[in-house]
């Protein structure tokens, strides 16, 4: 089944949006934020849970999800 790719420049707001906002949102840390625009739509105990409401919410249109974390985690891939 054919998915839209989404570039990423379209999730800057968002991604600036989850910056601001976590001093308040660090007190669910661990679960997943989704994010559309400048709004914290709500907080989510799964991944899951989030892209769900995400997706009934929002359809085909941009927005976030991500886990609520104090520190962020690096993750690498290496170059084939």
């Amino acid at each position: 089944m054919w998915k839209p790719v989404i570039p990423m420049k379209a999730l800057v707001q968002e991604l600036q949006t989850y910056r601001e906002k976590l001093p308040s949102l660090l007190p669910e840390e661990g679960k997943f934020a989704l994010i559309r625009g400048d709004k914290v739509v709500g907080t989510f105990d799964t991944y899951a849970d989030a892209l769900g409401e995400g997706y009934r919410l929002f359809k085909l249109e941009p927005f976030l999800v991500k886990q609520i974390q104090a520190v962020e985690q690096a993750h690498f891939i290496a170059a084939a």
